[in-house]
C-alpha cells in the first residue's frame, strides 16, 4: 500500500491560523523560520490520523495559546491511497450549555466532529477507516527518520529485526558449522543458550558435590589417622601372648592338685637363673669390647706447626737475601753506566811531545790519536762485557726471587692450617663403658620372675588352696584383659572399611571433576558458538539495509554475550553520528520497514537544511528547513 498527501489544510491549530498546503510526490521541502509551525504541520497529520501529535502524546495543547471563545481547531487533507483519493477532516468544537436557572452559557468540555470524503463519521468508525489503510505504530515507524533508531526501546527495536529481517534459529546455524558438530548432537530440540544453562544448573549440582567431597575425605582421612594410631600388631601379639598365658594358667589349675605343679615352678626357676646368668655374661663381654686405648696427637701438631713456621722463615729470610743481592747488582749496573758516559766523553789531548812540548808531525799525531780512539774503546766494550754479565746474573735472581714470593702465600696457610689444626685439637677423652642396652630392664625383669616363682614355689609347698585361688583371680585378670584388646581388634576392620570409603570418595571426587572439566569444555564451546551466532545473526540482518549497521550482542567483563540492538555506521554508535548521517540512517530503515510491511506513508524529516544528500528511498518526503528569510511557511 502506498499513501501519499495530496493537499493539507490547517485551521486554527497549535501556532497555525490557516494554511493551505499542496503537496507533490518525492521530495517536499516546507521553509520557515523557527517556531513558525513546520513541526504543527506534521503534528496536525498525525492529530488527524491518530489524535496524538508528532511525539505520540496524546495530551497537548490543539488550540492556539490564549485563544477566545469559538475557536474551532480543523485540520483537512486529501491522501492518496494507492492512486485513490480519500478526504479526511478533522474539527475540534467547544461544547456549552447553560445550568438551569442561568442565563449564562459556560464550558462544558470539547466535542470532535469527523468526516471521510464529507460523509460524517462516528469517533469508533473513522478510527476503523483510518486503521483499514494504515496501522499507528508502522506510521510512526515509517514516517518518522527517528523513530527506530533513537526513540524505540532497544529490546523492541530487535523484535521489529527479528521480524522484518528473521533471524536464523540455532538448529539453522549448527547444521551449517561443522566445528559445532558435537554441540549439535547433545543440543536436540533445545536451543544453544537453554542447552547452556542446563549445564550451568547441572555443573552448580556438580560444583555443589565436589565441594563437599573434600570435607567428607578429610573427615574419613582423620578418623583413618586415629584409628592408624591404634596397635593393631602389638594388639594381635597381645592378643596371642594373652591366649597362651590363659591356656597356662588353665593347665595350672589342672595340675594343682598333683606335684606336677611344683616340679614344673622349680624348673621355671633354674630356667630364670640361667637366663640371668647368660645376661651378666653378654653384658660383661659387651662392657670389654668397648676398651679402645687413646693417643694424644698434640706433640706432632705442635712439631708441624715449627716445620711450617722454619719454612715460612727461610723462604722469606731467602727473599730479603735475594733483593739485597739484586739491589747491590743494580748498584754495581748503574756504575758501569756512569763509568761508560765517562769514558764516552773523553777527548784526545796529546797533540805535542810530552818531553819537549814541541807539536808533534803529523803522521805521529794520527798514530796517537788511533792509540787513544783504540784504548777508548777497549775500555767501554769491556765495561758493556761487564754489563751484560751483571744483567744475566740480576735477572736469574729476579727469577729466583719471584718463585720464592709465589710459594708464601702457600707457605703461610700451610702454617695458619697446622696452627688451627693444634688449636682446634682436643684430646680424645677415655671411653665411657656401658651396659648392654636394655641390660638393666632385663635384668629386672627376670630377676622379678624368679622372685614371683620362689614365692610361687613356696605357696605350692605351703598351701595349695591360696594357690588356686591366686591362679583364678589371674585367669580372671587374662580374660578381662583380652576382650579389652579384642575391643582394639575390631577397630582394625573400621579402619579397612574407613579407607575404602576414602577410596570410593576419591573416585566420586576425579569423577566430579571429569564431569565438570567436561561441562566446562561444552559451555565454552556454547560460548564459542554464541560469538559464531552473533557474527551470523548480524549479518544476515545487516544485509538488509545500505547504511544502517546492528550490534546485537556485547561482550561482557566476565566474556560472556549479552543482547542488545544498536544502530552504527562504520563503527560509530547512532548517538556520536552527525545529523545528516542519522538522519539517512533513518531514511535506509524505513526503506527496508517498508518493503517488509508492503507500505509507503509520507515521511517527515525534521532539521533537513543539515542534510545536502538524501539518501535514496521511494517515498513521499517532506523536508522541514529552517529558513530565517522565510517569515511564513513556503512549500516547495
Amino acid at each position: 500500500m502506498e499513501i501519499s498527501i495530496k493537499s493539507l489544510d490547517i485551521k486554527n491549530f497549535k501556532g497555525i491560523h490557516s494554511i493551505h498546503l499542496v503537496f507533490h510526490n518525492g521530495v517536499n521541502s516546507l521553509y520557515g523560520e523557527n517556531a513558525s509551525g513546520k513541526t504543527s504541520v506534521y503534528d496536525a497529520l498525525t492529530w488527524l490520523l491518530f489524535d496524538k501529535d508528532s511525539h505520540g502524546n496524546s495530551r497537548f495543547s490543539v488550540k492556539p495559546t490564549g485563544a477566545t471563545g469559538g475557536v474551532m481547531p480543523e485540520v483537512t487533507a486529501i491522501l492518496s491511497v494507492n492512486g485513490e483519493e480519500i478526504k479526511l477532516r478533522k474539527t475540534l468544537r467547544e461544547k456549552w450549555e447553560k445550568p438551569r436557572g442561568s442565563s449564562q452559557a459556560r464550558f462544558a468540555g470539547h466535542t470532535v466532529d469527523y468526516t471521510v470524503d464529507d460523509v460524517p463519521r462516528k469517533e469508533g468508525e473513522y478510527k476503523r477507516i483510518i486503521a483499514g489503510y494504515i496501522d499507528e505504530n508502522q506510521f510512526r515507524m515509517l514516517t518518522g527518520v527517528y523513530a527506530f533508531a533513537r526513540d524505540l526501546h532497544w529490546k523492541e527495536r530487535r523484535r521489529l529485526l527479528a521480524e522484518v529481517c528473521g533471524l536464523p534459529e540455532d538448529a539453522e546455524l549448527l547444521a551449517g558449522a561443522p566445528q559445532f558438530a558435537e554441540l549439535a548432537a547433545v543440543v536436540g530440540r533445545r536451543t544453544v543458550d537453554d542447552y547452556k544453562a542446563a549445564l550451568m544448573a547441572q555443573r552448580k549440582g556438580a560444583n555443589a558435590t565436589l565441594d563437599t567431597l573434600p570435607v567428607r575425605i578429610d573427615e574419613c582421612e582423620r578418623m583413618v589417622a586415629e584409628l592408624a594410631a591404634q596397635p593393631f600388631k602389638q594388639a594381635r601379639l597381645t592378643s596371642e601372648a594373652l591366649q597362651k598365658d590363659r591356656e597356662r594358667v588353665q593347665a595350672d589349675l589342672a595340675k594343682l592338685d598333683g606335684d606336677a605343679l611344683l616340679a614344673k615352678a622349680e624348673n621355671e626357676r633354674d630356667a630364670l637363673n640361667n637366663q640371668l646368668r647368660e645376661l651378666e655374661n653378654e653384658n660383661r663381654s659387651h662392657r670389654d669390647s668397648q676398651y679402645v686405648p687413646c693417643e694424644d696427637e698434640t706433640p706432632a701438631l705442635r712439631q708441624a706447626v715449627r716445620d711450617a713456621q722454619n719454612t715460612l722463615d727461610t723462604a722469606i729470610k731467602e727473599c730479603n737475601e735475594l733483593r739485597a743481592r739484586i739491589d747491590s747488582g743494580e748498584s754495581r749496573l748503574n756504575g758501569y753506566r756512569t763509568r761508560w758516559t765517562s769514558i764516552n766523553e773523553e777527548q784526545f789531548t796529546g797533540g805535542t811531545c810530552p818531553t819537549c812540548g814541541q807539536a808533534l808531525p803529523a803522521a805521529e799525531l794520527e798514530a796517537a790519536k788511533q792509540r787513544f780512539e783504540t784504548s777508548k774503546q777497549d775500555r767501554k766494550n769491556g765495561l758493556l762485557e761487564d754489563s751484560k754479565l751483571l744483567k744475566a746474573d740480576i735477572a736469574a735472581l729476579k727469577e729466583r726471587l719471584q718463585q720464592k714470593e709465589d710459594s708464601l702465600p702457600g707457605l703461610r696457610a700451610a702454617y695458619t692450617t697446622a696452627e688451627q689444626a693444634l688449636k682446634e685439637y682436643v684430646v680424645p677423652a677415655a671411653p665411657v663403658i656401658e651396659d648392654l642396652p636394655d641390660y638393666k630392664r632385663r635384668k629386672d625383669a627376670i630377676q622379678r620372675s624368679i622372685d614371683d616363682v620362689c614365692r610361687r614355689i613356696e605357696r605350692l609347698r605351703t598351701d595349695k588352696q591360696a594357690e588356686r585361688d591366686r591362679l583364678e583371680s589371674e585367669y580372671r585378670e587374662i580374660t578381662a584383659k583380652i576382650l579389652e584388646n579384642d575391643a582394639v581388634l575390631a577397630k582394625e576392620q573400621q579402619l579397612t572399611d574407613t579407607r575404602r570409603r576414602v577410596a570410593e570418595l576419591q573416585k566420586e571426587q576425579h569423577r566430579c571433576a571429569a564431569q565438570v572439566e567436561e561441562m566446562d569444555r561444552m559451555i565454552e564451546m556454547c560460548e564459542e558458538f554464541a560469538r559464531y551466532r552473533v557474527q551470523s545473526v548480524e549479518d544476515s540482518v545487516n544485509r538488509h539495509f545500505k547504511l544502517a549497521r546492528f550490534r546485537l550482542f556485547t561482550e561482557q567483563i566476565n566474556g560472556g554475550l549479552a543482547d542488545c540492538c544498536d544502530v552504527v555506521v562504520g563503527g560509530v554508535p547512532y548517538a556520536d553520528l552527525n545529523s545528516a548521517m542519522q538522519i539517512n540512517v533513518g531514511l535506509d530503515i524505513i526503506n527496508t520497514l517498508s518493503a517488509h510491511y508492503g507500505v509507503r506513508v509520507p515521511l517527515f524529516i525534521d532539521n533537513a537544511e543539515s542534510v545536502t544528500h538524501l539518501h535514496e528511498i521511494d517515498t513521499q518526503i517532506v523536508r522541514l528547513v529552517v529558513s530565517e528569510q522565510d517569515k511564513e511557511l513556503r512549500l516547495e
